[in-house]
Order: structure tokens, then C-alpha cells, then sequence
């Protein structure tokens, strides 16, 4: 399976090569996000150099996610992403009928704090929920 790279200005993941890659840039946050040509699956990787405090920031990222979907049931995750620990929650909702999963993932680094936030739909490819997780574990700081 051929997979395409991110590397820009310190950030580097890996994603599948037939999804779009978008970023966007405000002050001292960044985002790139990736999605799959169907629309049910992506990944937005934000980063913020002002380094805010990663509970903090995934809490916000749930409770945005709770103000769109107030039935969505949530429960707290620590993970490790390259080395770093993450603090966020994994999520599942409906909405158009469709079942919903998404993961927030957030840590700090000496330069940045890192938020990913990562979701799939069930009316997806099965490999779905799994290329949106790589791109989650394959991310890393480079400078």
C-alpha cells in the first residue's frame, strides 16, 4: 500500500495517497487536515505554539463536539503518540443515520501543543476507522 507524507514547518504524518490534503493557517495555529474521497473519514491535526495545555484543549474539542452532537456518548483515553503522552476521549454519534466514531487526541511538545481529532463513519470503507488511526499514530514533531 502506497501512502503519501506530510513534512511541513516541523510536522510530519503519513495518510493515504487518494485523500485531500487542506491547510490553513491563524497566528500561531496551523491546521492540516486529510479526508477521504468519500467524505467519511479524515483527520485535522492543529497545532499551537503558544503551547495552551493539552487537557484544556482537548476538553474544548469535546465539548465543540457536544455542542453539535448533544447525544454523543464520550469516554476519557490516554494514549502515546510518538513518544508523547496524549490526553482526549473517544467519541461515538449519529447524525443523517449514520453511526459516527471519532477519537481527540491532544499533547504538548517543547515547541507546540499538538490536537488531532479524527473521525469515521460507519457507512464507510471498512478500513476506514483504521487509515484515520494510522494517521493519528504516525504523527511527529521534526524540529
Amino acid at each position: 500500500m502506497s501512502i503519501q507524507t506530510y513534512d511541513e514547518q516541523g510536522l510530519r504524518f503519513e495518510y493515504p495517497p487518494d485523500w485531500v490534503l487542506e491547510e490553513t493557517e491563524d497566528g500561531s495555529v496551523r491546521t492540516v487536515a486529510v479526508q477521504a474521497p468519500d467524505g467519511l473519514g479524515f483527520a485535522v491535526i492543529q497545532t499551537d505554539d503558544s503551547r495552551p495545555d493539552p487537557a484544556e484543549i482537548a476538553d474544548a474539542a469535546l465539548q465543540a463536539m457536544r455542542d453539535d452532537y448533544p447525544e454523543l456518548d464520550a469516554q476519557p483515553v490516554l494514549e502515546t503518540i510518538n513518544d508523547h503522552a496524549a490526553t482526549g476521549h473517544d467519541l461515538e454519534f449519529v447524525t443523517l443515520d449514520m453511526t459516527n466514531a471519532a477519537s481527540i487526541r491532544c499533547f504538548r511538545t517543547p515547541r507546540r501543543t499538538i490536537l488531532v481529532l479524527g473521525q469515521w463513519s460507519d457507512m464507510g470503507d471498512a478500513e476506514l476507522p483504521d487509515q484515520v488511526r494510522e494517521v493519528v499514530r504516525s504523527i511527529e514533531e521534526t524540529e
